[in-house]
């Protein structure tokens, strides 16, 4: 058995009221039976920070990631990365120095390394390093332990990283002062707002639930999530919580959005296979992305000035 440790919201800093978001309902999953059904996603009454209460204890992270899956479970896929870089480059048009916290392998600086980003380095708790793709530097460890440069990096990435963190506030403290003047943290992260919107709740979640029961009482494991839920996901941000973090930490947020940049492609592909169906699913996924209903929240944050 996994051990827990109790914990309260790090954006108050206090023991503040919490209001149970999930608990019966992943009490069973098998990410939380090594946890003895312990984990429960809390929502802090005073500021709306969400996360696990209690939460992993820093010492048995280890033991819940398996790292082949997430080393290549980087965001390497070209629609993404040219998103990104699209993205990041509108604010910082010729990055010379960048920083990808959470790097896996390293295929996205690989990648950027080919459009002329001339140094680039990795940030990465699983020791990767026989397994890099890029060529530059890989520090191996938890964020929280590692020091890096100050006033350095014109770019530092954060992709799909900060729902792991142990104590996120701290690390985007540390990315602050690791950044230049004019540099950005680009920053991707999944949007809790999707999991908690009520109908999709009552149409998404619940289903889940009843299937996740049934296949229980036969023996068997499911392969989804609940409420969005994993062990390793120590927060759950919406826009509101991760704005109000990013300006604690003394960033400002330039952009925000949570528009998947496939459903235009998959928008376009459909319409010229003449399939209308899957077309209007893509612009259903689309219009929900640009209202913040998206499942990826993007956002780009520069040093307040």
């Amino acid at each position: 058995m996994l051990r827990v440790v109790e914990t309260h919201c790090i954006q108050c800093c206090t023991a503040t009221p919490e209001k149970i978001l999930a608990d019966k309902l992943i009490r069973t999953l098998p990410e939380n039976q090594v946890f003895g059904g312990k984990l429960r996603i809390v929502e802090c009454v005073k500021c709306g920070l969400r996360y696990l209460n209690p939460t992993p204890d820093v010492r048995d992270l280890g033991h819940i990631y398996n790292y082949d899956v997430y080393e290549d479970s980087t965001n390497n896929n070209p629609v993404l990365m040219e998103h990104f870089y699209r993205t990041l480059t509108q604010y910082v048009p010729k990055p010379q120095r960048l920083i990808e916290i959470g790097c896996g392998t390293g295929d996205f600086l690989a990648w950027l390394q080919s459009k002329g980003i001339p140094n680039v380095e990795g940030v990465e708790f699983a020791d990767s390093a026989n397994r890099v793709k890029y060529n530059g530097p890989l520090h191996v460890g938890r964020m929280e332990d590692i020091e890096l440069p100050e006033a350095s990096y014109d770019v530092v990435l954060l992709l799909n990283v900060i729902e792991h963190l142990s104590d996120p506030q701290a690390v985007l403290v540390k990315i602050r002062r690791m950044l230049k003047p004019e540099g950005v943290l680009l920053l991707r992260h999944p949007n809790s707002d999707l999991f908690f919107f009520k109908p999709y709740w009552l149409c998404v979640e619940v289903p889940k639930y009843f299937m996740h029961r049934r296949l229980l009482k036969r023996g068997k494991r499911t392969g989804f999530t609940i409420a969005g839920f994993q062990n390793q996901h120590l927060f759950y941000f919406d826009r509101r919580a991760i704005t109000k973090m990013l300006s604690s930490a003394g960033l400002h947020v330039e952009h925000f959005s949570t528009t998947d940049p496939y459903n235009r492609l998959r928008i376009g592909r459909s319409l010229k296979k003449g399939n209308l169906v899957e077309a209007g699913i893509a612009g259903i996924r689309h219009a929900l992305g640009a209202v913040g209903l998206g499942p990826e929240c993007l956002s780009v944050a520069t040093l307040r000035h």
